[in-house]
C-alpha cells in the first residue's frame, strides 16, 4: 500500500497524525532541518515517538536537509549520533557531504533524497540510487505522466511526491530570494518567504509589447505566490503508478492542520467514505488552512510535458493575496456600524474566525480578521449557530474597516478545530545492550559493550545461602529488563557463578540488586551523553589532489544575468557553423559552457548537448572547454564522456570536505568545482582540492521557476504566445529583472 507522511513539526502533531491513520511522519531535529522555525524534537521526544512507532508499526523519517558547512559538521555528527542510536525508518538529507557522512559512520541509516536536491529527471533518480539513496523525494513540479515515467524507468527505488500544501515559486534547492534580500538562507531552514510578499511591475522599455506586456489590473500584486497544492482526486492515481509515499507538506502548521489532513486523506486512500464525508473533511481541512488552491503540476498544469500546449487549466499562482483565505462564509447583504445581514453559505458558530478584504495601506489588499463574537435572527434573538442558507445578523469588529455589501465573509478557522491534547506521557524506546554478570563472593560486576567502549563496574552485595532453590539467571534478567526511564534496555544476559555455591543455592537481596540496576542504568546514562557530546575523531589527511581554478563566477553569466546557457539554442547555433568564441564564456584560453539545472525533456536535452560537444571536438575545441554540471541528472553524462572535462557548479553545491570527498568519488576526472555559493569559507586542510570561491560579485538567480509569468502570475493567455517575455518587478527601491523562456521563468537583480 501507498504510505501516507504527515509532517511533524512538534511531538504533539505527531501524536494526532498516527491517532488519525497517517502511516509514517518526517521531522527535524532542533538543529539542521529546514524548517529551523518549527518546534522540532529533542532526543527524548524523538525516543518517545520511535516507541510508539514501534508499538504501532509506524515510521518515522528525520530531516537533516540543510547545506553545511565545515564549522557546522561537527555538531552535525553528534545530531546523528542521536538519530542513529534512537533509530529512524530514514533520514531525509540536501547535502552531498552529509550523505557521504552517513554512509561512512551511520550506515544504519537508511538515505532519502531531499526535494532539496530538485530531481525532476529519470537520470537524477538513477545517480541518487547509484549513490546509495532508498527513496527520492521528487521535486513539486512534475505531472503526473512525467512521474510515471521515472517510475517506469526506476522500478526499484522508493519514490515520495507531494500531494498536499505550500508550492515554492522556484525549484526548491536552486532558490536563493530569501538569502539575497533578508540574508535568510533557505538552504539554511530559514527561508523568509519572499515568494509571498508583492511587488509592482513595469513593462521592459528594450521590449516590444508583445514580449513586455503589462495587463491592465496587474501593476502590483503578489506574482510569486503560488497556488497551494491539493491533490485528493489524483491519490489514488499515484497509488495506482506505484508511488511509494506520498507527502502531506506543513512541518510550520499546528496540530489542528494534522488532524485534518490525516483525515482527509487517510479516507481519500481508503476509497471507504461518501462523497459527502469527502467534502466535509475537505471544508474541514481548508478552514483550518488553505491559499488558492488547485491541483499544482500534479493535474492542472494544463500539460503532460514540457511540450508548449495552450494551457485551459487554472493558473497556478496565487497573486491576488497569498495567504491562507480558507472558505466563503456568508455573503454580506446590509452592513451597518457594528454588525451586519448576511447570508450563511456554510454553517457558522460563536468563536469562529472570518475575516474579508480591503484595500491596503501597506499592501495592496489587506485581510481584516475577526472572531464571531455574536449571532442574531430576524427577531433580535441571540444564536449559538447560523446554518447553512439562513439570513442572519453578526456583530462586526468595533474598530477598523468594515465590508460592503456584496462581499464575501471567509471562514478562517473553527472554534472547535483545535484536537484535545494527547498526552506526551510516552515511555521512550530503549537500545539494548548485552549485560555480562559476574557473580562474585561479596561483588557483582556488570560489563557490556556501548559502541565498542567495554564498560565495566564493580558492586558490593551481600552474597546468602538461598533457604529455597533459585533460578540466578532468571532472577538477573528480571531486575535488569526494568531499566524505567533510562534510555537503555536488557538485550540478551548471560552470568558466571564465581561463589562456592551452586547457581540454585545464591541469593541476591533485592533491594541491592534494585540499588545496583539504577546506579548501572544510571551510569550507562551517562555514558550516552558522553558518546553523544564529544568531538569527533579526526579524520585521517586525505591525499591532495591538483584541481583548476575556475574563473570569477560574475563572469560566467550571460548579459541578462543567467548563469548558464541553453544548449538547445547551442546545438542550433553549431549547426550553422558559428563559432564558440562570443557564444561560450570565455576565460584565459579556456571555454566555459555551464549547464542549466532544470531540463525537464532529458533526453532532447543531452541530444542537443552531445550535438554540442561532437561539434567542439570536430572544431578542435574540446581540449579547452570545460563543462559545468549543475544537476544530479548531468553526472552520469559526464563520466560517459571521452575527452570531456567537466566542473561541478554553483547548483552542485560543495560547502564542506566532506562533500568535497562526495564529489570525487562521483566523478573521477573532477577538472573543479565551486565553493557553495552562499558561502566563503572551508577548512583548507581537510578539502581533498582547493575549490573556487564564487565571491560577492556573483548574484545567481533568486527564482528558476516552471511557474510561467506569464500565464501563472500575469493571468495572459498562452493562445499565440511566443513562449518568451521580459518584465521588471520593483519592491522597496530594488528591482528585479523576470524573464520567460519557453515558458521557464527566471528572476535576477536588475
Amino acid at each position: 500500500m501507498t504510505e501516507l507522511a504527515l509532517p511533524a513539526g512538534s511531538l504533539q502533531a505527531a501524536l494526532v497524525a498516527f491517532n488519525e491513520g497517517a502511516d509514517a511522519v518526517y521531522l527535524g531535529m532542533r538543529n539542521f532541518s529546514a524548517r529551523k522555525e518549527a518546534t522540532n524534537f529533542s532526543l527524548e521526544e524523538l525516543s518517545k515517538l520511535k516507541q510508539l512507532a514501534n508499538d504501532q508499526n509506524k515510521k518515522i523519517y528525520v530531516a537533516v536537509n540543510t547545506l553545511i558547512e565545515d564549522s557546522q559538521l561537527p555538531e552535525v555528527i553528534k545530531t546523528l549520533r542521536q538519530i542513529a542510536f534512537i533509530g529512524c525508518d530514514g533520514i531525509i538529507v540536501q547535502d552531498l557531504g552529509v550523505a557521504h557522512l552517513i554512509k561512512r559512520e551511520f550506515p544504519s541509516l537508511p538515505l532519502h533524497a531531499s526535494t532539496q536536491l530538485a530531481t525532476h529527471t529519470i537520470e537524477g533518480v538513477r545517480e541518487l540510487q547509484r549513490l546509495g539513496f532508498t527513496r527520492v523525494v521528487l521535486a513539486r513540479e512534475l505531472t503526473l505522466e512525467e512521474i510515471q515515467k521515472i517510475r517506469d524507468a526506476c522500478p526499484d527505488i522508493e519514490l515520495k511526491v507531494f500531494i498536499h500544501g505550500a508550492l515554492c515559486y522556484g525549484f526548491s534547492g536552486l532558490c536563493t530570494a530569501s538569502e539575497q534580500l533578508c540574508g535568510r538562507s533557505a538552504n539554511c531552514g530559514a527561508c523568509a518567504q519572499i515568494c509571498r510578499s508583492w511587488f509592482s511591475l513595469e513593462a521592459d522599455p528594450n521590449q516590444s509589447a508583445e514580449l513586455s506586456p503589462t495587463p491592465k489590473g496587474k501593476e502590483t500584486g503578489w506574482y510569486f505566490a503560488m497556488s497551494d497544492l491539493k491533490a485528493g482526486d489524483v491519490a489514488k492515481t499515484l497509488e495506482e503508478m506505484g508511488i511509494d509515499s506520498l507527502k502531506v507538506e506543513g512541518r510550520m502548521k499546528g496540530p489542528s492542520y494534522t488532524l485534518a489532513a490525516s483525515k482527509y486523506y487517510r479516507t481519500v486512500l481508503d476509497g471507504t467514505a461518501s462523497e459527502e464525508e469527502k467534502l466535509y473533511l475537505d471544508e474541514a481541512l481548508s478552514i483550518v488552512f488553505a491559499r488558492r488552491q488547485t491541483r499544482g503540476w500534479l493535474a492542472d498544469y494544463g500539460r503532460s510535458g514540457h511540450n508548449f500546449e495552450v494551457r485551459t487549466a487554472p493558473t497556478l499562482g496565487s497573486t491576488s493575496y497569498p495567504s491562507h483565505r480558507g472558505i466563503p462564509a456568508a455573503q454580506i447583504k446590509v452592513v451597518k456600524k457594528d454588525y451586519a445581514i448576511v447570508t450563511a453559505l456554510h454553517d457558522l458558530a460563536i468563536r469562529d474566525g472570518l475575516m474579508f478584504f480591503t484595500k491596503g495601506t501597506k499592501d495592496p489588499i489587506e485581510a481584516v480578521k475577526f472572531s464571531l463574537s455574536g449571532i442574531f435572527d430576524q427577531n433580535g434573538r441571540s444564536l449559538s449557530t447560523a446554518y447553512k442558507g439562513t439570513t442572519v445578523e453578526i456583530d462586526l469588529p468595533l474598530k477598523g474597516p468594515l465590508p460592503h455589501a456584496g462581499e464575501i465573509l471567509y471562514l478562517i478557522s473553527l472554534h472547535d478545530q483545535n484536537p484535545a491534547l494527547l498526552t506526551e506521557h510516552l515511555p521512550t524506546t530503549k537500545h539494548p545492550l548485552d549485560l555480562m554478570v559476574q557473580v562474585l563472593e561479596k561483588d557483582l560486576i556488570l560489563t557490556t559493550i556501548f559502541e565498542g567502549k567495554t564498560i565495566c563496574h564493580t558492586y558490593e552485595i551481600e552474597v546468602n545461602e538461598a533457604k529455597k532453590e533459585q533460578d540466578l539467571k532468571q532472577h538477573l534478567e528480571n531486575v535488569f529488563s526494568q531499566s524505567d526511564t533510562s534510555y537503555f534496555g536488557l538485550g540478551k544476559i548471560t552470568y558466571e557463578n564465581k561463589t562456592t555455591l551452586e547457581d540454585k543455592q545464591v541469593f541476591l537481596p533485592l533491594s541491592w540488586l534494585k540499588a545496583i540496576r539504577r546506579d548501572w542504568y544510571a551510569c550507562l546514562d551517562n555514558e550516552l551523553a558522553r558518546w553523544m557530546t564529544e568531538e569527533a575523531k579526526p579524520q585521517a589527511e586525505v591525499p591532495k589532489v591538483e584541481k583548476e581554478i575556475l574563473p570569477a563566477r560574475e563572469n560566467l553569466c550571460t548579459k541578462e544575468g543567467l548563469p548558464y546557457l541553453d544548449v538547445s539554442i547551442l546545438a542550433k547555433q553549431f549547426a550553422d557553423n558559428k563559432k564558440p568564441e562570443g557564444i561560450l564564456f570565455f576565460e584565459e584560453d579556456r571555454f566555459y559552457l555551464p549547464l542549466s539545472p532544470v531540463m525537464f525533456d532529458e533526453v532532447q536535452f543531452f541530444n542537443d548537448l552531445n550535438s554540442v560537444i561532437t561539434y567542439l571536438g570536430q572544431g578542435g575545441y574540446l581540449g579547452r572547454t570545460r563543462i559545468g554540471l549543475n544537476n544530479m541528472g548531468q553526472l552520469n553524462w559526464a563520466r560517459t564522456q571521452e575527452n570531456v572535462s567537466c566542473f561541478f557548479d554553483i547548483y552542485l553545491p560543495l560547502g564542506n570536505s566532506e562533500s568535497a570527498k562526495m564529489a570525487l568519488d562521483l566523478l573521477e576526472g573532477l577538472t573543479g568545482a565551486y565553493l557553495w555559493m552562499e558561502s566563503d569559507h572551508y577548512e583548507e586542510g581537510k578539502w581533498p582540492f582547493t575549490p573556487t570561491k564564487v565571491g560577492s560579485e556573483f548574484t545567481p538567480p533568486l527564482f528558476i521557476s516552471r511557474s510561467c509569468f506569464r500565464h501563472d502570475s500575469l493571468m495572459l493567455s498562452c493562445e499565440g504566445c511566443p513562449l518568451k517575455g521580459s518584465w521588471y518587478v520593483k519592491q522597496q527601491n530594488h528591482r528585479y529583472h523576470v524573464m520567460v523562456n519557453d515558458c521557464i521563468t527566471t528572476v535576477v537583480k536588475a
